[in-house]
Order: structure tokens, then C-alpha cells, then sequence
């Protein structure tokens, strides 16, 4: 290879290298200005300034950097990184989404939280730390909203991993009229201790002037009168839901949640009457709690 071929490819190489550091740069550019248009126009409600942004020109997702909110009621709180995959932009309402934020840090005073705040405090929590994720879609000629994944990872909290199927969902009204006769379908929850359920025990038996250990046993004994009285009745459902409650409850760990009616169930029929072992009958609601070791 001479000295000329060598230097000319260096020089080329050099010149690709520049030009896609430079449209890298513009193209964050370009990117920043859409996001603070985009926030410009909620700026009555929240303020968001934030260290850059990257919209892929090619499956145009979204990814923002160090994010920080100041909403009107003069809450705030952070971002590390926010990222949207794939967001459908054709309806006011989109039909399908999937994206996640990490890295958020809320203040427990955020939004006035009043007591609940004081509790966190109590509990060692000056802010809350996590991460979320979400991926729904929804077809309109079915009404079918299935929300394939919505997850929590709490530091020191706890992680929560949901997903559910509701149907005869109708995105044309107006806010929540749409969900007006939707009905569960399926659904699941597992819910991952991170501390957090032991940190609740000693902070209700702080209130009630007694050891955890001690309020631990009689809320134990309270669940096994449930459990009892439900088996008495012949509610299969209840009588597994506070006996698997007993179990994390002893030791916290892991509680996956299945909600699987016989048939399509109404969301409504919850905020119509009926008892809490009802409702776990009529929507299918079982309940299993792994233990698991931490490391």
C-alpha cells in the first residue's frame, strides 16, 4: 500500500466520520426542537426541559435524555431516560403503544400525597425511585383493548409485572365513556417483594403501639376467620385467596394474581354492591404465592 492510497483513504474515512458525527448532531437537534414543541403545548400544565433528544428517522422512535417536570400544582420530579418504540400518531387516541421510562424519581410530597407522604417518610422514603414499562394494543373492529404488559420496578419497593384483556372497549367517546360496559377478559398480576410489605407491617404496628411480630400474628389470625368463614360457604375462590395471603404474608416474596372469568364480566359489577368474596368469584380471581430466596 503507498503512502498516497493510505493517506487518501485516512482522509476519506476522516470525512465520512465528520459528516455522520455532524448529521448525528443535527438530527439531535431537529429532535430537540419537535420534543419542546410537542411539551410547548402542555406548558399550562407542566414544564419539561431535558439534556437532548433522538427521533429515529427510520421506525421513529423517540428517546429523551435527563428529563426534568414542573408541574402547575408545583410538584416536580425526574427522568433519567424516556423511550418510545413504537406509538401510533394517526389517532388522537392511539391505538397502539410501547415504551418505557427509566429511571424516574418522585418525591413522596409529589402532588400533595398528605399522609401518605408522612407514611413514606416513616418507612425511610424521601422519594420514590423506578422504572416503568408499557405495551398495549387495540383493534377497533373487535373493541379489544389487550394491554400485553404494564411493569413497576421499584428500588426498595417492590416489582410488579400486570397484563389484561377488556372488551366491547370503545375509544370514540369522550374520556372514560368509552370504557362504559367494557368487560374483563383475562388478566394477570405478579407482584414481586422488594421489602416493601415488611416496611408496611412495622409501620401499622408502630401506629398501634406494638411489636410487628405481634400485629403480623393477629392480622394472621384475622385472614384464617376468612379463610374459615369462606370455606364454611363453600367460595372456593375466597377460601384460596386469604389462604395463599397467609402465606406471603409469613414470609413476602413473590404473589401471582389470575383473573380468569367463566365468561366475559362486566367492570362495572365492581362498584356495584357486591362483597369483596363475591367479586372474586364472579371475576375467577385465584391467587398463588412463591417464596423464593434473596440473595
Amino acid at each position: 500500500m503507498s503512502g498516497k492510497f493510505f493517506l487518501k483513504l485516512t482522509l476519506t474515512l476522516a470525512l465520512l466520520i465528520a459528516v455522520a458525527a455532524g448529521g448525528y448532531f443535527k438530527l439531535e437537534e431537529i429532535s430537540a426542537a419537535k420534543v419542546r414543541e410537542a411539551a410547548a403545548r402542555h406548558a399550562d400544565l407542566v414544564r419539561v426541559d431535558f439534556e437532548r433528544a433522538l427521533i429515529n428517522p427510520f421506525d421513529k422512535s423517540l428517546h429523551v435524555w435527563n428529563m426534568d417536570f414542573r408541574f402547575a400544582t408545583g410538584a416536580g420530579c425526574t427522568v433519567r431516560k424516556l423511550e418510545v418504540e413504537s406509538l401510533d400518531h394517526e389517532h388522537s387516541l392511539p391505538r397502539y403503544f410501547r415504551g418505557r421510562i427509566q429511571g424516574v424519581s418522585v418525591p413522596v410530597e409529589f402532588v400533595n400525597l398528605g399522609t401518605l407522604a408522612r407514611d413514606f417518610r416513616k418507612m425511610g422514603y424521601e422519594k420514590l425511585d423506578f422504572d416503568l414499562f408499557a405495551d398495549y394494543s387495540y383493534e377497533d373492529e373487535t373493541k379489544r383493548l389487550s394491554v400485553k404488559s404494564i411493569n413497576f420496578d421499584g428500588a426498595d419497593l417492590c416489582r410488579v409485572s400486570a397484563g389484561f384483556s377488556l372488551g366491547d372497549v370503545s375509544l370514540q367517546g369522550p374520556g372514560i365513556s368509552g370504557f362504559i360496559g367494557t368487560s374483563m377478559l383475562d388478566g394477570s398480576l405478579v407482584w414481586q417483594d422488594l421489602s416493601f410489605t415488611e416496611k408496611v407491617v412495622a409501620l401499622s404496628a408502630a401506629s398501634e403501639g406494638v411489636r410487628p411480630e405481634v400485629y403480623r400474628e393477629k392480622l394472621l389470625e384475622s385472614l384464617q376467620l376468612e379463610m374459615q368463614e369462606a370455606r364454611s360457604l363453600g367460595n372456593g375462590y375466597a377460601e384460596n385467596f386469604y389462604a395463599e395471603l397467609i402465606k406471603f404474608l409469613e414470609k413476602p416474596g413473590r404473589l401471582v394474581v389470575r383473573v380468569e372469568p367463566a365468561e366475559p364480566v362486566p367492570l362495572l359489577y365492581m362498584f356495584m354492591g357486591r362483597s369483596f368474596d363475591e367479586l372474586l368469584d364472579l371475576y375467577g380471581i385465584t391467587v398463588e404465592a412463591n417464596f423464593y430466596s434473596r440473595k
